[in-house]
């Protein structure tokens, strides 16, 4: 293809990449704070579950201790007991869970903002090498012109 040039090689006037790759350690991280946001909606459904759950268990008892007469059996006490336990045992699993999963959420959110500002402050620092680098061409520049002009002045007042 004529008229294309191709791009500089690496290393000629342009700044080194980066050792790490940022959006791509931003994305990991990202990810898993989804997957941990999705962990504590899931335990904190669980949760609800579990209460809707005793509601319901409590609820027949109530309908069952009021259509027999003579009261419920120690027996059915005993398994509702053992039901609500269980139901509640669940609900501190699952606010546990969710727990975790929150601070799991905070500690990768703080992660991606110690990202975000290694990534800013790596922009910056190539900015000031390029204004670096533009400074140096025009003094190489300017070196170049007073090197010419000198050379005329010789040549010139040599000439005379």
């Amino acid at each position: 293809m004529a008229g294309v040039t191709p791009p500089p090689e690496r290393g000629a006037g342009l700044p080194p990449e980066p050792a790490w790759d940022a959006d791509a350690e931003r994305a990991g991280l990202m990810q898993q704070i989804t997957a941990s946001r999705w962990w504590a909606y899931f335990a904190t459904f669980l949760a609800f579950l579990a209460a809707a759950g005793a509601a319901v268990a409590i609820a027949f008892a109530l309908e069952e201790q009021q259509s027999a007469r003579g009261g419920a059996s120690r027996a059915s006490v005993r398994a509702l007991q053992d039901d609500v336990s269980r139901l509640q045992a669940q609900a501190r699993s699952a606010r546990s869970a969710a727990q975790d999963a929150r601070s799991s959420a905070q500690s990768l959110s703080s992660r991606v903002d110690d990202v975000e500002r290694r990534v800013a402050s790596a922009q910056r620092a190539d900015q000031a090498t390029k204004d670096d680098l533009d400074g140096l061409s025009q003094d190489v520049d300017r070196l170049k012109s007073e090197v010419d002009r000198v050379s005329r002045q010789a040549s010139s007042g040599g000439s005379r």
